[in-house]
This record gives C-alpha cells, structure tokens and sequence, in this order.
C-alpha cells in the first residue's frame, strides 16, 4: 500500500566483522582480525589512562631479553589464581618457562613471566603493554637479569648464579645507601638564610664575661637598646636594636663577628630566632 517492496533486504557485498575489544593482545585476536589496529573504545567510556609507572632510581630496562618484568598487577588478586591467568595469557604467544608471582609486601603487584625464545617475548612486550588485568593495565618491561629458568635451559650452573647475582644485588643497595648519605651530608652542609630581626644573637662568649663589656662593644651602634644576658647560658646574649635595618647593619659592619679580647676567640653573631 505505501510502495515499499516486500522482499527481503540483500546486502551486495560482504557483511562487515565487528572490530576486536580494545587492548586485546594479537595473538589472542581472531585470525581475520590479526593484522588491524587496536579498536578505540566506545565514546561513551573514557579512554583508559596507562599510567607511566618508573622505576624509582632506574630507568625501565629496552634490551630485549628472554624473561618480561610485569608490573601494576591486582595486589588483591589470589597468587596462584593470578600465576596461571598470566600463563594463559602469555602462553599464547609461545613456550612459557617459568611465571614467578611476588608474595612479599615490597614486591605485590609484580611478576617475571620467563619464556623459551626471546622473539616470543619481544612480541608479547609489544602487545600485551596496557593489557586490562582485574581492572589494571599492565606495565611490561623486559628483565635486566636473567632468570634461573633461562640459566638452566642454557646448561648453566643455576647456584653460582643465584650467588652472583645476590651479590650483584647487596653492591647495588650499598651504592645507593652511599648515595644517600652523601645527598643528605650535602643538604645538611648547605646554609639557611637567616630572617632579620631587630635582636641579634652572639653565642661563644667567654666564660667570665660582663654584661658591660657586651654593652659597650654596641653602645655606639645606632639604635642600640640593651643587652639581656642569659644566666643559665652565660656564653650567649641577645642584643636589641630599634629596628631590623639597625641590626642587620651593625652584623654587616662587624662581619657576623664580634673580638672581645685579643687573648679569645671572636664571638659569633647571628640574628634571633623569631
């Protein structure tokens, strides 16, 4: 009645294939969808932030090696549930030799996958880099060392290895236990600036001093008010000017130095703490 045909729509060519999910691996791909793009995600959800996570003192390691360094993984998730679902992960792009999940508190969230053929693992680095994990990307290095899989899978002495490398490992610690003291030994060595203020403060009096001699070491100083003597330190004094100007010109003058007697050593002078 309205012109329209009955017959069944016929689409003349090849119907199109849904695009893979987004961050799929290529090797768990459908073999016509191998060689696409990873398929942006729906504009309804927001794109998936990776984030760049760095090795605290090092940079994350390029060469390419037999073992991957994996980190950022679900610290919730069961330890031997998680070792087998990154075999079955990996698995797919060749032989798997060993896959270590960290128990300990300093190492959760990490993992060394070990795999037979160094092209294998070049491949998975590549793929599997911001692969969605129990809701968490994962971060894929390749290992700076090789794993005792490897070294046993080469007819290599697995123990003097372990030996060395535990070796290896106290040296690295040591160096940056030195590298930290000698940052903070430089920190420490480096002045504050002091904040003027209208008192100054001289610490190294002689023991026998007088409040007198003190006072008529600044008595012709502008703005000079009085000197208040501690007691119970009697080898320190505060000295009070009119204003700040007066006081940081009467420590410019004498150099942050004041020579009581030729026979002691010259008191310092600094400015009180407010």
């Amino acid at each position: 009645a309205d012109g329209r045909s009955s017959a069944p729509f016929r689409h003349s060519g090849p119907m199109p294939l849904p695009p893979p999910p987004p961050f799929m691996p290529m090797a768990m791909r459908p073999p016509h969808l191998r060689g696409m793009p990873y398929a942006p995600q729906p504009p309804s959800q927001p794109p998936a932030n990776i984030p760049r996570i760095r090795h605290p003192n090092r940079p994350p390691c390029t060469t390419p090696s037999k073992t991957l360094y994996l980190r950022n993984l679900s610290e919730k998730a069961n330890p031997k549930l998680l070792a087998s679902t990154l075999r079955a992960l990996f698995e797919t792009y060749g032989t798997i030799l060993d896959v270590r999940v960290r128990r300990s508190i300093r190492m959760r969230g990490q993992a060394f996958v070990v795999f037979g053929e160094q092209e294998d693992a070049i491949r998975a680095h590549s793929e599997v880099q911001g692969f969605m994990l129990y809701g968490k990307p994962l971060f894929v290095e390749f290992s700076r060392t090789a794993s005792d899989a490897t070294i046993a899978q080469q007819g290599e002495d697995v123990e003097s290895y372990k030996l060395h490398r535990i070796e290896a490992r106290d040296q690295r610690e040591q160096e940056n236990k030195d590298r930290a003291a000698q940052a903070s030994a430089a920190l420490a060595a480096i002045p504050y600036p002091e904040i003027p203020n209208k008192i100054l403060f001289l610490q190294g009096l002689p023991a026998d001093v007088a409040v007198s001699e003190i006072e008529q070491a600044f008595a012709g100083r502008p703005g000079f008010v009085e000197v208040r003597w501690v007691s119970v330190k009697p080898d320190v004094a505060f000295v009070e000017f009119d204003a700040e100007m007066q006081a940081s010109a009467t420590k410019a003058a004498l150099a942050s130095q004041l020579a009581l007697r030729e026979d002691v050593a010259p008191v310092s002078i600094s400015f009180a703490k407010r």
